[in-house]
């Protein structure tokens, strides 16, 4: 006695359906991963601009203050995409502390001065960004 295969009453396979519903699937799984690859590269590339323009900052900043002569003022640069500011202003510690005298009543042969370096750009996200540093420097008075 020899036994016959049995056959199924249909072919074995996927139906259009299921296929459908596949791709369906595949396709906002695919739509997700894109959209988070694409956010990490535009955070990277901020970072990047926020990098750049940091150091363009300080090296502002630690090149005005290695100069021997230290004056008040404003000046303004360009090195695109940034744009640049560095501003000398005498220190009054009464912006701090109300009470406090202020630097002409001392009487004393060197002034203090805030230096703020200000680095300004438009992002890849199309928004205006800048980087402030500042720091104090003692000054010679005129």
């Amino acid at each position: 006695m020899t036994l016959q295969p049995a056959r199924p009453d249909r072919e074995a396979g996927f139906t259009i359906l299921e296929v459908l519903t596949a791709f369906v699937l595949f396709a906002v799984a695919l739509a997700v991963i894109l959209q988070v690859f694409s956010g990490g590269l535009r955070d990277a590339q901020l970072a990047d601009e926020y990098a750049r323009a940091a150091m363009m900052a300080q090296s502002r900043l630690s090149g005005y203050t290695a100069a021997e002569r230290l004056d008040e003022g404003v000046s303004t640069g360009r090195d695109d995409p940034f744009t640049w500011t560095l501003s000398v202003t005498l220190y009054d510690d009464r912006q701090e502390d109300p009470q406090a005298q202020a630097q002409g009543e001392y009487q004393l042969r060197v002034r203090l001065l805030r230096v703020e370096s200000k680095v300004a750009w438009r992002a890849a996200d199309g928004r205006d960004r800048d980087v402030r540093l500042a720091t104090l420097v003692l000054g010679m008075r005129p």
